[in-house]
């Protein structure tokens, strides 16, 4: 059987004033044989990451071949905490500075592995288009998630898994819908 499915949670309040985010990891939760969630911010409440921290993180993404970001969408960005880990966990030496090594050895820890981006926003769908308020597409708005995967190795879905206008009367049956329509989508990403 496959390794599950990582999923990196960054929501600063997932226990607090998160919605969408805690119900995606209570779903999460009830396939446990499928999705190993990490919460960041639980795991790191300071915001800092330290050499034991780095090493368990990297431990958890060499041991599985889909790695999935989520998060709710900050000024078109991620949750601090979540570039602090990035910052931190794909070192040099261990996540590139090995162009020539073969997948998996030091410096190409996270080639062939196949990362995506599933993301709340606030704003309604309409937005996220050239012609709207936002001025880009959600594919456009994680192109730094897609680069960053394109420089290590990686592979990155092109589309992120995105629910709109939660900041606008979500109905308990749209987050219902969300979360299975979620675990549709996880279970239809390839595994690296």
């Amino acid at each position: 059987m496959a390794a599950p499915i990582l999923v990196i949670v960054a929501h600063p309040d997932l226990a607090g004033a998160s919605r969408v985010h805690k119900r995606w990891v209570e779903e999460l939760a009830r396939h446990a044989d499928e999705f190993e969630v990490r919460d960041l911010y639980a795991l790191y409440p300071g915001g800092t990451l330290d050499e034991v921290a780095v090493a368990t993180e990297r431990a958890a993404l060499e041991e599985h071949g889909t790695v999935v970001f989520q998060f709710p969408v900050y000024w078109y960005s991620a949750p601090a905490l979540l570039r602090t880990w990035t910052d931190e966990v794909y070192g040099f030496g261990w996540a590139y500075g090995g162009e020539t090594a073969a997948p998996g050895e030091p410096g190409r820890a996270l080639a062939g592995k196949h990362f995506a981006v599933a993301m709340s926003a606030g704003d309604i769908e309409a937005n996220y288009c050239a012609e709207g308020t936002v001025g880009f597409t959600p594919s456009e708005v994680i192109v730094p998630f897609r680069a960053t995967a394109n420089y290590v190795g990686a592979t990155c879905e092109p589309e992120p898994f995105t629910l709109f206008g939660t900041e606008n009367g979500l109905t308990d049956e749209e987050l219902e819908r969300s979360a299975a329509a979620y675990v549709s989508w996880l279970r239809g990403l390839p595994r690296g």
